[in-house]
């Protein structure tokens, strides 16, 4: 089984739904109150049930939070030799404010800033890195570490520590509203001069190979030198909150098992496809099949 490292900062989140946004100095009825621990663990359960090693490396509190979530590692066959426990301190919590009218959200965010450090040396060998928009100087120590690991990183934010993450990855995957922002260009999606110039734009930036994605348009790439778009399947309207997560966690586990960058991404077309119409399967042999039964 393949190794995979995921990297990044673990927020607990409660989320608040309302049926409007609430207004200073009103009283409002909460409709629901769930909990939710954020897109990074998402991708490492995914994985995990993809039959790969995963190993979560993060920080967290000495909290009943912190607790929840080793345990939410365990039931899930996450390793957490590597997460590191700060005593006397709370994990990050997100308060978000969601509208149920408009599916809006509002986040408040209590956290400690801490920075992660290595609890131990590593005991095996990765062969994937995968990071979000935290932790540059550990994914960079990793890689140093490992000469032949693969980091891929999505381009959550634009600030400075994820920009410079995926400097040193091999693959980005960047959705297209932030590289329209970094390329200062804007996509027609009638216009295909336009899709070509932004995704040349960005290729400029980076070092590592690019997956563009956007609902409308779908995968845009570059495989032997040539500019590929694997469109959306089904409904461009229809998507699920979790789908964009199931999509990130199969282009990885291609990766990992070193399929073309074109079978990575048609694997994770398909899969997105399953989730946005609320048949998702965690068993990627049955997305396998399915892509050689429509090849």
């Amino acid at each position: 089984m393949k190794n995979v490292i995921a990297v990044g900062n673990l927020s607990y989140n409660i989320n608040l739904f309302f049926n409007s946004y609430p207004i200073e100095g009103q009283s409002y009825s909460l409709v629901k109150k769930t909990k939710s621990l954020g897109n990074i663990l998402n991708i490492c359960i995914i994985l995990s049930k993809y039959e790969l090693n995963t190993w979560y490396f993060s920080s967290i509190g000495d909290d009943i939070e912190g607790r929840e979530i080793i345990n939410n590692l365990h039931s899930n066959l996450i390793n957490s030799d590597y997460v590191n426990v700060i005593n006397n301190s709370k994990t990050n919590k997100n308060y978000i404010i969601r509208n149920l009218k408009n599916n809006s959200k509002t986040v408040l965010y209590e956290k400690d800033n801490y920075k992660y450090e290595l609890v131990r040396d590593l005991n095996f060998k990765p062969d994937i890195i995968y990071a979000d928009s935290a932790q540059y100087e550990l994914v960079k120590k990793l890689k140093n570490m490992n000469s032949d690991v693969k980091v891929i990183n999505t381009i959550a934010s634009l600030n400075e520590e994820n920009l410079n993450i995926a400097k040193l990855s091999d693959y980005i995957i960047i959705p297209l509203k932030y590289a329209q922002i970094l390329t200062s260009s804007k996509i027609n999606i009638v216009n295909k001069k336009t899709i070509i110039d932004t995704y040349m734009k960005t290729k400029e930036l980076f070092s590592g190979k690019i997956i563009i994605y956007s609902e409308e348009i779908g995968s845009i790439y570059q495989s032997n030198n040539r500019l590929n778009i694997i469109p959306k399947l089904g409904n461009k309207n229809v998507k699920s909150e979790n789908s964009f997560d199931i999509y990130k966690a199969t282009i990885i586990y291609g990766i990992a098992n070193q399929f073309s960058i074109d079978k990575a991404i048609k694997l994770a077309t398909i899969s997105k496809f399953l989730c946005d119409n609320n048949k998702t399967t965690l068993n990627i042999k049955e997305v396998i099949r399915i892509y050689e039964q429509n090849s």
